[in-house]
């Protein structure tokens, strides 16, 4: 009733599917809106009109941990007979969702993914894989889910990708007219008025009520449900009451394990709450099997659960299944056992949230230390994974309690360098070090090598970021001697060789670059998440620290995919801010704007947020210059608690430039953070300075004017600050008003009157800011000579400015439309339909 539209749009998406032409549909509305209803009408049509289409079911279940990637467990035996064996197995997500990919690329199908609502991070993770490549896939990619969602529902920044898809359809489902609700109880002697009004015209609601008109009219839902099964014998009602304890369609094996019968199946089907679904039955929707559940009698809920586990066990059954049964039953051993289990499998999934919550059921039922310890330790990691790290800490503190108390001295110190790998990435070198130090006291004692090499390794890591190349030299050696009398030394010696190429690189061997990258592809290669991602994130942060922005642009989208790959989100956080960082530098500022936004309102990892409070704080400098900046007070912070030369010199630049700016001093450039920076011995001092060496030139008016590179447009203007003629102050105004740096852009304003200047250029006007390349009224004319080939001397005569004026217009020309070229400039102004002046 009243879908007909909506019904011939989504067949409409599946013949074009067949065609080769995928898209994603998005059916949404609230509970009972009959979102079911519409997809298996489309399920009908497509097997009639479109046999060539398969149509593929999936589920996704208000378990109270959810199943990882259930829609494609549904699934996953029609896709591919390989297909539940690699799910089963050890393979990580990329390699699933690649073979999905495979599979849904040889013929057309329908995927119907419902109730997307209550889906696990896993599922969410494949929808949206899947969206971004469905415009190349025969796929019509169904997905229903409740809405309103609130604000903090996982599902919500999955919806932007979603929508965002080629050929993706929105098909919002509205509440029945009261036509519709007429013509439906036309005939029973019900005021249709008056149900409209009750039901706001929900048509599960009215349906409950078509079906039972001589009954008072119900005051809810639950009513409407309950009066169905009044008359259900006890072990009729018994069944069904089993029923509802799963969220799932029941088959005919576990009906049969359930003693359900036939018989008794077809009495359940009568009362028209539950449908005959294969070879099983399944609840017409939720609202009727939640309504059943919540009627049980009091405290036979979990005799339910347990009858439901002894059967599941019977025909086998996923463990985050049993461990939802085994939480409601109140089976502690059974919580345990398959919690855990379900964990793990969740880990790997990448469902890394779930994994989460099982843990935090298994360890509400393991009492012994001996137990506790291996959970705490694993729970602790999916903690890291999913970006609570204070709690992640914690964790491994108590499981370092536990392994101390239980005598065992290598995990003992296991935990003490896993805390300190903790502790560096909440900024706090201190406690890293001192657990670092503990580690390997402890470990040296013990007979475990491998963790002992791993250890040390880590610490010849934390001795090359804080600057002592003598000490990341000794222990790589000493884990090298440790790793060859292992059988299989591969993975100990990559880890090694990062701090090694880390103490390289800072001191300016970029011959180090190719090191960092080989140790990412054994971790890559192994599934090690740190070996993948380490490497590469160090490397990104180098990259844009030393000046190598075209390096960067391949290291962090290397990085990036790695760390999407390896379903590591608290690298992905850290990456971004340095690309951030990057963006910032290049004059890029909207992007980096936008990275480093995301990042504070995605990731609480301290040693993330310090670039792009870094990049937010002199943002708000250059543009407003207020007498507060809380992003470089909180970057400062950072940078202290990690006090090593990389963070420390570019965060005291930003306190050096925003004295410049405000004309404030800052006590903090006294600190002994800043003045260390001078007078210890690190790899890299002259180059990890010299910026802020040029700053402070500049407040006590002894710089010198020094080239910059094209590619950092601010720091072009600020060399022709520092020349300091009016030409060049003129030549400065129009780079620093195309950043929208106005406060640096007042400075610039206030020395020029004070040399005497009167006309003074106006700023960029609001048609600039409308450009889509954000180009000024004078740089189009300019690129308009550009492209019918004008050199800069016959463009700087045509326009009456100086050949240095053209060339900073064409330098910052070319830096907006990102070529590097003359030739792609003149193409790029086709494009944008720059009139030709010829």
């Amino acid at each position: 009733m009243e879908r007909d539209d909506a019904l011939d749009g989504l067949v409409d998406h599946a013949r074009a599917a067949v065609r080769g032409r995928g898209s994603v549909a998005l059916v949404t509305g609230e509970a009972g809106i009959g979102k079911t209803v519409l997809l298996r009408a489309v399920a009908e049509r497509a097997r009639a009109e479109l046999p060539e289409a398969a149509v593929l079911w999936g589920m996704c279940d208000p378990l109270s941990t959810p199943r990882p990637l259930g829609p494609l467990r549904d699934v996953a035996g029609t896709l591919g007979a390989d297909l539940p064996g690699l799910m089963r197995g050890p393979a990580d997500q990329h390699e699933v969702f690649g073979a999905v990919l495979d599979a849904l690329r040889a013929t057309p199908r329908v995927f119907v993914v419902e109730d997307l609502h209550w889906a696990d991070e896993a599922t969410l993770d494949m929808v949206r894989f899947l969206a971004r490549r469905i415009d190349g896939l025969p796929l019509l990619l169904v997905l229903s889910f409740r809405e309103p969602l609130p604000a903090e529902h996982p599902l919500v920044p999955v919806l932007g990708d979603l929508v965002s898809a080629p050929g993706a359809r929105r098909v919002p489902l509205a509440p029945l007219s009261p036509a519709a609700v007429g013509k439906i109880l036309a005939g029973h002697g019900v005021d249709a008025a008056e149900v409209h009004r009750r039901t706001a015209g929900n048509p599960f609601f009215v349906s409950q009520i078509v079906a039972q008109p001589d009954s008072p009219l119900p005051g809810s839902v639950r009513d409407a449900v309950l009066s169905r099964i009044a008359g259900l014998a006890p072990s009729a009602r018994r069944s069904l009451e089993l029923l509802s304890c799963s969220p799932e369609p029941m088959g005919r094996a576990l009906l049969a394990a359930l003693d359900v019968t036939p018989t008794t199946t077809g009495v359940l089907c009568a009362t028209g709450l539950v449908d005959p679904v294969g070879h099983g039955v399944a609840f017409r929707h939720e609202i009727a099997r939640s309504a059943v559940l919540g009627a049980v009698a009091p405290g036979t809920a979990p005799e339910l659960h347990a009858a439901m586990i002894s059967a599941l066990e019977t025909v086998g059954c996923e463990p985050s299944v049993l461990a939802h049964h085994a939480v409601a039953a109140g089976d502690a051993e059974r919580i345990l056992r398959y919690a855990s289990e379900a964990a793990v499998q969740a880990s790997r999934a990448g469902a890394h949230r779930e994994s989460v919550a099982f843990y935090e059921s298994a360890l509400g039922a393991a009492q012994d230390p001996a137990t506790r310890a291996p959970l705490l330790e694993a729970y602790s990691d999916e903690l890291y994974l999913t970006d609570r790290l204070p709690a992640a800490i914690a964790t491994r503190e108590q499981a370092l309690e536990l392994r101390r108390g239980l005598g065992e001295r290598a995990a003992v110190g296991a935990a003490h360098s896993a805390i300190s790998r903790f502790a560096w990435y909440a900024a706090d070198r201190a406690t890293s070090e001192a657990h670092d130090r503990a580690a390997i006291e402890i470990l040296l004692e013990t007979d475990d090598h491998r963790t002992l090499g791993l250890a040390i390794a880590y610490h010849a890591l934390l001795a090359a970021q804080s600057g002592d190349p003598g000490e990341a030299w000794r222990a790589a050696d000493q884990v090298a001697r440790i790793a060859d009398g292992l059988d299989d030394p591969v993975l100990l010696h990559s880890t090694a060789a990062i701090g090694v190429a880390v103490a390289r690189l800072s001191a300016g061997d970029t011959a180090a670059r190719t090191d960092l990258i080989a140790a990412s592809e054994v971790g890559v290669r192994h599934r090690m998440d740190m070996l993948a991602t380490m490497p590469m994130s160090n490397l990104c942060m180098l990259d844009v620290a030393q000046g190598r922005f075209a390096d960067a642009e391949v290291t962090i989208a290397r990085a990036l995919e790695i760390s999407e790959v390896r379903d590591t989100p608290i690298c992905t956080a850290l990456q971004i801010g340095v690309r951030a960082r990057l963006r910032f530098l290049q004059g890029r500022w909207t992007e980096a704007e936008r990275d480093a936004r995301t990042v504070l309102e995605t990731s609480e990892l301290p040693l993330s947020r310090v670039w792009p409070h870094l990049v937010l704080g002199l943002l708000l400098a250059r543009r407003e210059a207020p007498p507060a900046n809380p992003h470089l007070d909180e970057m400062w912070r950072l940078a202290g608690g990690l006090d090593v030369p990389g963070t420390v010199a570019p965060a005291a630049a930003a306190l050096a430039e925003n004295v410049w700016i405000t004309r404030t001093p800052d006590p903090r450039l006294e600190d002994p953070l800043v003045t260390d920076l001078f007078t210890r011995e690190y790899p890299g001092r002259e180059v990890m300075t010299d910026e802020l060496r040029h700053w402070l030139s500049r407040l006590d008016g002894t710089a010198e004017p020094r080239p910059a590179p094209p590619e950092r447009p601010y720091e072009r203007a600020l060399a022709l600050w520092d020349a300091g003629s009016t030409e060049d102050l003129l030549a400065a105004l129009p780079v620093l008003d195309e950043l929208g740096a106005r406060a640096v852009v007042d400075l610039v304003r206030a020395r020029l009157r004070e040399v005497g200047v009167t006309r003074i250029p106006r700023g960029m006007q609001p048609t600039t800011r409308a450009n889509p390349a954000g180009l000024t009224a004078r740089q189009l004319d300019v690129l308009a000579l550009l492209a019918d080939g004008l050199t800069n001397a016959e463009i700087a005569a045509r326009l009456v400015i100086s050949p240095r004026t053209a060339d900073h217009h064409v330098s910052a020309i070319l830096a907006k439309l990102g070529v590097h070229s003359r030739a792609e400039a003149a193409a790029a102004a086709r494009l944008l339909d720059a009139p030709s002046t010829a």
